[in-house]
């Protein structure tokens, strides 16, 4: 992978980091391709953007109400596939503050699969390694 790509895929996640926030505005659904893979502990499943699309604003609010505070990119290890895929390993560092407790931090690990789309990437596939929703 020459350092353009490498370098544009590392803005990728950077702005993706900012649009994962708790309190970001961004639109999510920008980063996805119109169908993707989503897989986790309790197994896999195609998504439709629309479908989505539909679901970001129940899962932000289901985040937040867990006391969800930020989700801060730790590490990413970025592999070419060929020229048009990457995969890319990462490691969030995620946020809960809950009351007057002391933040809990959490690290968790999540696999993309990234498609080059024009100048930019879209996610095709997702793994999450670990279940985000017994997170907390």
């Amino acid at each position: 992978m020459n350092t353009d790509s490498e370098g544009r895929l590392s803005a990728f996640f950077e702005a993706y980091e900012k649009a994962i926030q708790p309190d970001s505005n961004a639109d999510l659904c920008g980063f996805y391709h119109q169908s993707f893979l989503f897989a986790g502990p309790k197994g896999a499943q195609p998504v439709k953007l629309e479908d989505f699309a539909r679901f970001v604003p129940k899962m932000s609010a289901d985040a937040r109400a867990r006391g969800l505070a930020s989700t801060t990119l730790k590490s990413h290890e970025i592999v070419p596939l060929d020229n048009l895929y990457s995969l890319a390993r990462v490691i969030w560092d995620i946020t809960f503050r809950q009351g007057g407790k002391p933040d809990h931090h959490i690290d968790t690990r999540a696999t993309y699969i990234l498609m080059r789309v024009e100048s930019s990437f879209r996610i095709v596939a997702q793994i999450d390694h670990q279940d985000l929703s017994r997170i907390a």
